[in-house]
């Protein structure tokens, strides 16, 4: 487990945990190869459950104890409850303001507190049981249907579309549209997120965008914000707002609900 941690920032006189000696500038970004989580591990036979680096500029704790994480995740979770700012979430959390992106606060635990009461609660998820169980029926049809055929079947795309489908129709509903690929358009999303963006670490060359990095996220980002920008229409325009059966209501439905009844109160 990796903690990015600001407290670091302006405290010389600290006690750091013991750990590798870094570059200048670079810091120790070049000791994590292409397989971070194996030499992370190795680093830690040698420096302890709990090491300091610097990534770039970005003082890093390395964990690698079930023992230490539960102390940091759970005894002390508000203390380290906040998050690094990363490029990512200026272009994919509307300038960080979505609850992956933005930072611990009143506003992180307003959404927060929106998702557990309107969105994740017992009666909703119970709501999507049947959509769940028909979409788990045509995968078993399918599977049944090659068998009888002798035809190869790949249960990880299987299973990979099965989750595509029951998030899909959970979040917006049955609504699709050829004009959006709604899956490649998330992975693409999901790609640029996790992807290694020298720019985290060293943020004074991110105006450069030597990845192109940055030029990818905005393009990805447009199309993103176009897809649900046709989502919320149709949902206005079709059913959205006047759907009468609450119980069958999607995600976009119960958020427009919600901004329609602060509007009106």
């Amino acid at each position: 487990m990796n903690l990015k941690s600001s407290f670091f920032k302006g405290s010389s006189n600290c006690q750091l945990p013991p750990g590798p000696y870094g570059l200048p500038i670079l810091g120790n970004l070049h000791r994590l190869g292409d397989l971070p989580h194996q030499n992370l591990h190795k680093l830690s036979l040698k420096y302890g459950p709990i090491m300091y680096m610097r990534l770039g500029l970005a003082p890093v704790i390395v964990v690698s104890s079930l023992e230490l994480a539960e102390l940091i995740l759970k005894t002390h979770d508000l203390v380290f409850a906040s998050r690094p700012i990363v490029e990512c979430g200026k272009y994919f959390g509307y300038e960080r303001k979505g609850i992956a992106f933005t930072q611990y606060g009143s506003s992180w635990r307003n959404i927060r507190k929106l998702c557990t009461l309107h969105l994740l609660t017992n009666s909703k998820i119970e709501s999507f049981k049947s959509t769940r169980e028909s979409e788990v029926r045509n995968v078993v049809e399918s599977i049944r249907v090659a068998a009888d055929s002798q035809v190869h079947v790949n249960l990880s795309l299987i299973v990979e579309s099965l989750a595509e489908e029951i998030t899909h129709k959970t979040i917006f509903g049955s609504l699709k549209n050829d004009r959006y690929n709604f899956k490649s358009l998330i992975q693409e999303a999901f790609r640029l997120v996790g992807a290694f963006n020298i720019a985290d670490y060293i943020p004074y060359i991110g105006l450069l965008d030597l990845q192109g990095l940055v030029k990818q996220m905005k393009s990805t980002g447009k199309l993103v914000d176009e897809f649900l920008e046709y989502i919320i229409d149709q949902h206005i325009k079709d059913h959205g707002m006047a759907q009468e059966d609450h119980s069958q209501r999607d995600f976009v439905d119960i958020l427009l609900s919600l901004m329609n009844n602060e509007i009106r109160s």
